[in-house]
C-alpha cells in the first residue's frame, strides 16, 4: 500500500528506507507504546509548522543536555504525562519544578509535553 502512494514514491530512496524502517519499528512495539507514538504523531500533525519546529528544537536541546540532566528530565516527563493536560503547565511552573529545572529546561519539558497524550497512573 505504501509503495503505491505517489508522495512516498517521490521521496529519495534513503528517505523511503527510513520510513519503512520506522513503520516496522512501530509495528513491533507493544500496543500501549504504539498507541502513544501514534497519538504523538497525530498531535504533531495538527500543529502549525512553527509549533512543530518548536517541539523539534526542544527535542534537539534535550539531546544536548548532560546525561544526568536528561535523566532528571525523563523522570519529570514520566511524572508530568500522568497530569491532566489542562494542569500540566501549572504543575511544571510550581516551586517543586522551579527548584530543580532551569527556565530553559522547563520550556523544553513544556514543549515536549504538548504532544504527549495523557497517561493516567496505573
Amino acid at each position: 500500500m505504501l509503495r503505491s502512494d505517489p508522495s512516498f514514491n517521490r521521496l529519495p530512496a534513503a528517505d523511503q528506507q527510513r520510513v519503512v524502517r520506522q513503520l516496522n519499528q512501530v509495528n513491533q512495539m507493544p500496543d500501549d507504546q504504539r498507541q502513544r507514538r501514534l497519538a504523538r504523531a497525530e498531535a504533531l500533525e495538527h500543529m502549525s509548522p512553527q509549533d512543530r519546529m518548536r517541539v523539534n528544537n526542544s527535542a534537539r536541546r534535550w539531546a544536548t543536555l548532560p546525561t544526568d540532566r536528561q535523566a532528571l528530565m525523563r523522570n519529570a516527563f514520566r511524572d508530568l504525562r500522568s497530569v491532566p493536560l489542562d494542569q500540566r503547565q501549572t504543575v511544571l511552573n510550581s516551586s517543586r519544578y522551579q527548584g530543580v529545572f532551569s527556565p530553559e529546561e522547563r520550556g523544553v519539558l513544556s514543549d515536549m509535553l504538548r504532544v504527549e497524550p495523557y497517561q493516567p497512573e496505573r
